[in-house]
């Protein structure tokens, strides 16, 4: 009997500190300075409504470096790889080879539009889309109802006022453009959002003008001069 407790008492602290494997990945990145999990000081990093799919698995590596010394005072031991989209393309697709691509995606600023922990926005996009569109396009787009700054304007009406500026017709940007690239002219989606906005759309450009035809509507066309 005595042997027997002997042996299990032996054995205890063994079952006590030997943590399962799925808790030693639950800790994720690890200090190699102090060895403690990155997430225990970056809370906040691996916390909101929505959360970068390797944050979620409290993963610094796949975007950080990991060099042993005091990070806290030489913040280039766990600096970014690389701060362009090429970090992004070893996850995501890279769709800068499309017919027609937004220009923060040819000039590698994904940050610009996304943020690279977490967001109370989906897609985890910096601000609504309603908002962050408008940050580098001029809403007098939307919001004139004659104007010569589009091209999307049949003379002088202009069509995305029609479409999402006036009263009774806020069509979302993202209904009928693509935030990334296309395949189609002016980033226009062969299919729109997903949902009750779901349009499918076939645009072709003329000269002075285009054609457009649209789940909404049938083909209609405008004109500049």
């Amino acid at each position: 009997m005595k042997k027997t407790l002997a042996a299990l008492m032996l054995a205890l602290p063994a079952v006590i500190f030997q943590m399962p494997a799925s808790m030693a990945d639950a800790q994720g990145t690890i200090d190699p300075s102090n060895g403690k999990p990155c997430h225990q000081c970056h809370r906040s990093k691996i916390t909101g409504r929505y959360v970068h799919e390797a944050v979620a698995g409290k993963e610094c590596t796949p975007c950080h470096q990991t060099r042993p010394g005091n990070h806290q005072s030489d913040h280039s031991l766990y600096a970014v790889k690389d701060r362009s989209a090429t970090l992004c393309y070893e996850c995501h697709d890279n769709q800068s080879n499309q017919k027609s691509v937004h220009p923060p995606i040819m000039a590698n600023e994904c940050l610009g539009c996304h943020a690279p922990h977490n967001s109370p926005h989906r897609k985890l996009l910096r601000a609504k889309p309603e908002k962050l569109c408008f940050e580098c396009h001029d809403c007098a787009l939307v919001k004139e109802r004659e104007t010569t700054k589009t091209g999307f304007r049949d003379g002088t009406q202009n069509l995305h006022y029609l479409h999402a500026g006036r009263k009774g017709a806020a069509i979302p940007c993202l209904t009928c453009h693509d935030a990334h690239a296309s395949q189609q002219l002016y980033l226009m989606r062969p299919k729109g959002a997903k949902g009750a906005e779901a349009v499918t759309i076939t645009y072709t450009a003329t000269d002075k003008g285009g054609n457009c035809t649209t789940s909404c509507h049938d083909s209609l066309g405008y004109q500049r001069d």
